[in-house]
């Protein structure tokens, strides 16, 4: 495979963050994987990467808001994508064993590791949920092999990679309609934590954010904004959990489904989500780096498509997630 070329430019909030860390987070993105903190400063001190025009070659650079970094990688001298460089949030899934939290003859809900993306991409090489939880229903088989009869599996919601928490499933066609009926007519209820900077001016303690949204950018720099004239209509309702010295923990109930809608209105509100780059959050807090966007899909709320009852499924936060959160107490 060839070397590719990347750059991109600092934003404020990731002001003062060091070259390694900040390059770990942004090729994560890029290339659908995170790579071994070794590899990445082997990648600096072989003088792949450029700041502002000139090779850097020190890993502890403290970067500037505006800076320009530029890297280029030959993917074929990475290391190979392993299970366990999924994500942070991975525990049984990085040995291809879903942590599942609710399973019946027609559903079943798992954690999704944040790292792991739900669906195939076009690079095979790249692990991603959808894959690991039908080969896991498979039972045992050739490896790289699916069984001639693979087991159903039926997808009606999305989390973005970087996202851990509450996967829901369908494993049976039965529950089709039900479930596409109540995601389509928002009649499941979701809630998000989020990890977020605390601002200068206090946020009010509950809010909702309306602003509508639509894409802007394109490729792996594509995101979501708000748009009055041509966005589509969002509503996410907020409230402050905690608040710290240097973060906020932010509940977050999106009474729509629009693409990265929770992480847009966050960034909309002034308050991006610590380490979501695309949309301006730190890369660290307190002094401690953050690697990956921190938002957690703590909880799903549904009639069960098939008998009606009641279903609440939640989903622990993952290591990464609950260490960040102790750190900052």
């Amino acid at each position: 495979m060839a070397a590719i070329r990347r750059s991109t430019t600092l934003s404020p909030g990731r002001a003062g963050a060091r070259l390694d860390d900040f390059v770990a987070s942004w090729l994560a993105d890029e290339l659908g994987r995170e790579l071994p903190r070794s590899a990445v400063r082997r990648l600096v001190m072989a003088g792949a990467v450029a700041v502002d025009g000139r090779l850097a070659r020190r890993p502890g650079l403290p970067l500037r808001a505006g800076s320009r970094v530029e890297a280029r990688v030959d993917q074929a001298r990475l290391p190979p994508a392993t299970a366990g460089q999924w994500g942070s949030g991975a525990t049984g899934a990085a040995a291809g064993v879903p942590e599942v939290l609710y399973r019946d003859r027609w559903l079943l809900a798992v954690a999704k590791p944040a790292g792991l993306q739900v669906h195939a991409s076009a690079d095979p090489r790249r692990p991603d949920l959808f894959s690991v939880v039908r080969a896991w229903l498979a039972g045992p088989s050739r490896p790289g092999s699916l069984p001639a009869e693979a087991p159903y599996l039926g997808l009606h919601h999305r989390l973005d990679a970087d996202t851990s928490g509450v996967m829901l499933f369908a494993i049976d066609p039965a529950a089709n309609a039900g479930l596409s009926r109540a995601f389509a007519g928002r009649e499941v209820e979701k809630v998000y934590h989020a990890l977020v900077a605390r601002p200068a001016a206090a946020p009010p303690r509950r809010w909702v954010e309306r602003s509508p949204l639509a894409p802007t950018g394109s490729g792996r720099r594509a995101r979501m904004a708000a748009a009055p004239a041509d966005g589509q209509p969002a509503e996410t309702a907020f409230a402050v959990s905690r608040r710290w010295r240097h973060a906020l923990l932010v509940e977050a109930r999106p009474r729509t489904g629009r693409k990265h809608q929770v992480r847009a209105h966050l960034a909309a509100a002034g308050l991006p989500i610590l380490g979501d780059a695309r949309y301006g959050g730190a890369a660290s807090i307190a002094g401690r780096p953050v690697s990956r966007a921190m938002l957690h899909a703590l909880s799903l709320r549904l009639s069960h498509p098939v008998t009606g009852d009641l279903l609440e499924i939640h989903c622990r936060y993952p290591d990464d997630f609950r260490s960040l959160l102790l750190a900052l107490q």
